[in-house]
């Protein structure tokens, strides 16, 4: 008999535990959070770079992409595949184009872009704390639309494939095959809004 009050007794005060437990911290002021937040969910994540994007034509319209490394101390080596920074970027789908009056998405035609391996010195930038790297982009794709004169709103957004934080010479040719290892592959970025005007 003494061993059904004794367990009895035990399971009663580990329910009241529990029910504490939770009430506590349902009632917290401060939300808690028990799961680590996956790179991937993070836009902009990559501590110190910053994309920004700018109008320096109308015709043929022409943005400026800039990409800045504001750390400190911490060199980034870049590579540029799937990137705004990449020479196919408008071919594989990293600018979304909005028509600003109907709000339509402009159809793209995205290519499948075969690509060398290991990936090339060319396709790989290192930007050193507080410099930065700037392409122009001419948005003269055959799947523009022809109206002119015309409104759009430009973003580039997509998942960085390798990022290294180093510089360059420091990247080993074995790291360079496995890309898709490095430090912030699958972190995701995107830059704000820019109107682009087209004449």
């Amino acid at each position: 008999m003494a061993n059904i009050w004794t367990t009895r007794t035990v399971l009663l005060t580990g329910l009241v535990i529990s029910l504490l437990g939770a009430f506590y911290i349902y009632q917290s002021p401060t939300p808690l959070n028990f799961s680590m937040p996956h790179p991937s969910s993070t836009v902009n994540s990559i501590p110190g770079l910053e994309f920004t994007l700018s109008q320096i034509s109308r015709s043929p319209p022409t943005l400026l992409v800039t990409l800045k490394n504001i750390s400190p101390d911490t060199p980034y080596t870049i590579l540029k595949w799937n990137t705004p920074l990449d020479a196919s970027a408008l071919n594989t789908g990293v600018f979304t184009v909005t028509d600003s009056v109907s709000g339509e998405e402009v159809e793209q035609t995205v290519l499948q872009v075969n690509r060398k391996m290991p990936p090339p010195q060319g396709s790989l930038v290192t930007i050193a704390p507080g410099t930065e790297e700037e392409v122009e982009v001419v948005f003269d794709k055959p799947w523009m639309p022809e109206r002119k004169p015309a409104k759009y709103k430009v973003q580039a957004k997509g998942i960085w494939k390798g990022v290294w934080g180093k510089y360059g010479d420091e990247v080993t040719k074995e790291e360079l095959y496995a890309y898709a290892d490095s430090p912030f592959s699958g972190w995701r970025f995107a830059t704000g809004d820019v109107v682009m005007e087209v004449e």
